[in-house]
């Protein structure tokens, strides 16, 4: 046995430590060079960290949660008999006595642009740290890639020399697209791209090896792409319910495409986790999750939604130990109450929230049309409010894209809501055919035609709520967060809104600020004042 200390990398040149936010393999477990085995947030984003060569888990020494500075313990590991990768800068390596022959010969590879975060679609070469004809050493920085949360810089898996550079600084890249080409030993090449030549080699990201497709066995840790979770966390998908193709089961892409095609629609069996409030007009499809020792969060969808556009943040709440209440609106979801003006979306709260959490502060976070509701029913019931926070608020200013509100009351076909999503956000919706045929057959049924006539005519909005929030603000800690590229409502809106209220400004956010950029609303929710 081999053991080394894993130690906290450097994931930027301003990281001086970083937080574990989940371990991807269990102690005992065994894992091969490239494979993600931890991520990281730093105070920019959160990353899979690779390894850099081969080997077990021993133990966990920073647990999940906990915060450790640079170059501090994570795991202890046995790189069995292979070369200590874990070695610091400016020590030497120990020789690995089972290296293959130099006579194996070189290969020319791809270096592809890496996946640094959940959210991360494409990057940007922000500087090159090799030139071509340079060589590195396994886990020696060769370039810094932006995204957008941070520049981190990306270390060599393995040994080698940079051949040349196809994506100069300033590019932007799409994951998975090459950015240089690079040579290598043959014995460290990925098979499907590699072609001999004879010139010294460079480091490459190990590309994904395919194995056979097998069920997870019980109490096993979920292994996913980022892409995958991000796509299980925006529409609300357990990942723990989803056989992964990937190597080692793990979930991709397409894996939770698939399931989102089955996802029950309203007129079918409800979702596991959704439970109903009796109330005087219907019944009401609700969320309850969470902690309830914590923060009670009443969490309002906008005009088209339900519960799950809320699924990113409502993790991250629970994470942080507090209990969220996420109900779909009247003439929404599964709920069988209807809506024919913006009044009826917040009729029913007051009687919703004496049933499912009859004391104690609420707070109260709502996106789009759910603001004017959160507005309407705050302005009555300011002694059950601990906080108010407006997601690219409805409500604050006369314009709206009308043939957004109009047509998605109206859509009857996947591809009238395929281009109409587009609109929403800065990073694109990704649906199955099957799931984008599912979404329109229930805005078919026609439930939001008499809504969107009562909220959007030909002069614009027809809600007002700005008067509503100064009365609201002049008591209850008040919050808006706006996405500067968003296509629905102007973000100007919030020029008009009282001082009291705190407005945050999110680039490259567009009208859903809670998919493009979760962890900024998390940290702004979290930072409710005590």
């Amino acid at each position: 046995m081999t053991e080394r200390i894993l130690k906290m990398p450097r994931l930027g040149e301003t990281m001086d430590e970083g937080k574990v936010v989940g371990w991807l393999i269990q102690p005992g477990d065994a894992f091969k060079r490239g494979d993600p085995i931890i991520e990281i947030e730093t105070d920019k984003t959160i990353a899979e960290f690779p390894a850099l060569g081969d080997g077990t888990l021993h133990n966990i020494i920073a647990v999940v949660g906990e915060t450790v500075e640079v170059g501090q313990p994570l795991a202890r590991i046995d790189i069995g008999i292979g070369p200590d990768w874990t070695a610091e800068d400016g020590e030497t390596p120990a020789e690995d006595p089972a290296a293959p022959a130099s006579a194996s010969g070189l290969v020319e590879t791809d270096l592809d642009m890496p996946r640094l975060g959940e959210t991360m679609d494409e990057g940007r070469v922000a500087k090159w740290l090799k030139a071509p004809g340079d060589s590195f050493v396994r886990g020696e920085a060769i370039i810094e890639i932006e995204t957008d949360k941070t520049i981190a810089e990306f270390p060599a898996l393995m040994d080698g020399t940079l051949v040349s550079i196809l994506r100069g600084d300033g590019a932007m890249v799409t994951v998975g697209e090459p950015i240089a080409r690079i040579a290598i030993a043959a014995s460290d090449a990925p098979e499907t791209k590699a072609v001999e030549v004879e010139a010294p080699v460079a480091v490459a990201i190990a590309a994904p090896v395919q194995a056979n497709i097998r069920q997870r066995a019980s109490g096993e840790p979920v292994r996913a792409t980022p892409v995958a979770r991000r796509l299980a966390r925006l529409h609300g998908v357990d990942l723990q319910t989803i056989a992964g193709t990937g190597r080692r089961a793990r979930v991709e892409k397409a894996d939770v495409l698939a399931t989102l095609s089955d996802t029950p629609r309203p007129g079918g069996k409800a979702p596991d986790g959704v439970l109903f409030a009796d109330l005087p007009r219907g019944r009401m499809a609700y969320l309850d999750t969470g902690a309830s020792a914590g923060r009670t969060l009443l969490l309002l969808h906008g005009f088209a939604g339900d519960r799950t556009t809320w699924a990113a943040i409502v993790s991250g709440l629970k994470r942080a130990g507090h209990r969220v209440l996420v109900p779909d609106l009247p003439g929404h979801g599964l709920t069988e109450i209807a809506a024919s003006g913006a009044a009826d979306l917040s009729a029913d709260l007051a009687a919703f929230l004496q049933r499912i959490a009859p004391s104690g502060p609420v707070d109260i976070v709502a996106h789009s049309l759910g603001c004017v509701a959160a507005v309407d029913f705050a302005v009555t019931a300011t002694d059950r409010l601990g906080s108010l926070t407006l997601l690219a608020p409805a409500g604050l200013g006369p314009e709206i894209d009308g043939d957004f509100v109009h047509g998605m009351a109206r859509a009857t076909v996947a591809g009238e809501v395929s281009h109409l999503l587009r609109r929403l956000s800065v990073n694109p919706v990704q649906l199955s055919d099957g799931a984008l045929a599912a979404l329109a057959a229930d805005l078919g049924r026609g439930r939001l035609a008499a809504l969107a006539s009562a909220i959007a005519g030909p002069s614009g909005q027809k809600v007002d709520s700005l008067a509503k929030l100064e009365t609201v603000a002049a008591s209850v800690e008040t919050r808006v967060i706006v996405g500067l590229d968003d296509r629905i409502i102007p973000w100007r809106h919030v020029t008009s809104v009282s001082p009291r209220v705190a407005v945050h400004f999110l680039s490259r956010s567009g009208h859903m600020p809670q998919w493009d950029q979760p962890k900024d609303v998390l940290d702004i929710l979290l930072s409710k004042k005590a």
